[in-house]
């Protein structure tokens, strides 16, 4: 089906369901935004609305007469009675943002470009999908372009809202021979935060060797069949610890002896409580980032997750503090991802205020 040519101020409806509205915006080149009768912009996609009244232009627009020097000295002798800003540029309507689709565990950024093959078994045998995953709970907004020989093409632009994808462009079979670069700038950002993010802009060159080998493509919690998964951006810690090398974290580890555990045992309780704070782990923290200190964290945090699990311990409780919110959501990611068979919530908040998780290992 083609896609139909929908412009601003259109009337439509749905097709779908009950009703329609007016087009307000255009968030991509398949989804525009519809403000109803009830005065809601719904973000819709174009296949999915029937145009029952376009937006015509005036009469006046229609006759076109005299020539385009004519047209002009007449909009600038009328400016005195109607603003010429107001004919060129439509008013868009905005109900405001609204952040919806959030998911626990899901506070650091995180975007992914992903290919996904027709026929994951022998890629070359069919299309190639591009797509873009936003994974974590910014909204974003994104440019898509390809670099041959020095000049940028937009293939897509738009919103993208929390832990969705969007589908950007297909290659086929006949041209994985010659790849171009692919372009992206990102901006992202939450309904409320303490900082304004860095905005993103990456260029990527993948050898077409890639996509001739089965390997290259693996399985993910973003489809349902092998993709091969690029990061275009990351939380600065993660990306602090990955550039660390085995010697380096080999040096922190010898100069920083960290302090012997004790898991407290509560009576009558089977409740174990590890203090995860940096001071509770280590004497000196003079020399260690961010990345350090974090990454000795959630390596007693698993370290004591797997001895209560061992042991047969009923519950346990990291004591993680409030701070700026990192330890814990790394923490929580990792209860979703590794330990997903044990729920976990905050702790007592008589106990521990918003400073603790607290996971059941067995009833």
């Amino acid at each position: 089906m083609a896609v139909q040519n929908i412009k601003i101020g259109d009337k439509v409806r749905f097709m779908n369901e009950v009703g329609g509205g007016k087009v307000t915006a255009l968030l991509s080149k398949e989804m525009v935004s519809v403000e109803t009768q009830d005065g809601f912009e719904i973000p819709t996609y174009i296949k999915n609305l029937v145009i029952i009244e376009p937006d015509l232009p005036s009469s006046s627009q229609r006759q076109g007469s005299g020539s385009s020097s004519q047209r002009d000295q007449a909009s600038f002798s009328n400016s005195s009675s109607q603003s010429s800003s107001s004919d060129r540029y439509p008013e868009v309507k905005s109900s405001g943002f609204k952040e919806i689709n959030q998911f626990k565990g899901n506070e650091f950024p995180e975007f992914i470009f992903a290919a996904l093959p027709d026929n994951p078994g022998n890629p070359p045998e069919g299309k190639i999908n591009l797509y873009l995953v936003n994974d974590c709970n910014y909204t974003l907004i994104y440019h898509f372009a390809t670099k041959i020989v020095g000049q940028y093409t937009t293939v897509d632009a738009g919103l993208l809202e929390p832990n969705t994808k969007v589908e950007l462009e297909s290659i086929q079979p006949k041209g994985m021979g010659e790849l171009p670069e692919y372009c992206f700038q990102l901006l992202y950002f939450r309904k409320s935060a303490l900082q304004l993010e860095e905005p993103v802009q990456k260029e990527i060159r993948i050898s077409p060797v890639k996509f001739f080998k089965a390997s290259s493509f693996v399985k993910n919690n973003y489809f349902n069949s092998p993709a091969l998964l690029i990061k275009l951006a990351d939380h600065p810690l993660k990306a602090e610890l990955d550039k660390l090398t085995d010697k380096e974290l080999q040096q922190v580890t010898l100069t920083k002896e960290p302090k012997k555990i004790t898991n407290t045992l509560l009576p009558k309780s089977d409740l174990v409580e590890i203090d995860l704070h940096i001071q509770q782990l280590i004497d000196d923290i003079r020399g260690l980032s961010n990345a350090d200190m974090l990454k000795l964290q959630l390596d007693v945090f698993r370290k004591e997750m797997e001895n209560a699990i061992a042991t047969g311990v009923k519950k346990i409780v990291f004591i993680h503090g409030v701070g700026d919110g990192v330890l814990k959501n790394e923490l929580r990611r990792e209860l979703q991802r590794k330990y997903a068979r044990y729920p976990f919530q905050d702790a007592s908040f008589r106990e521990y205020g918003f400073g603790a998780t607290m996971a059941v290992l067995r009833k």
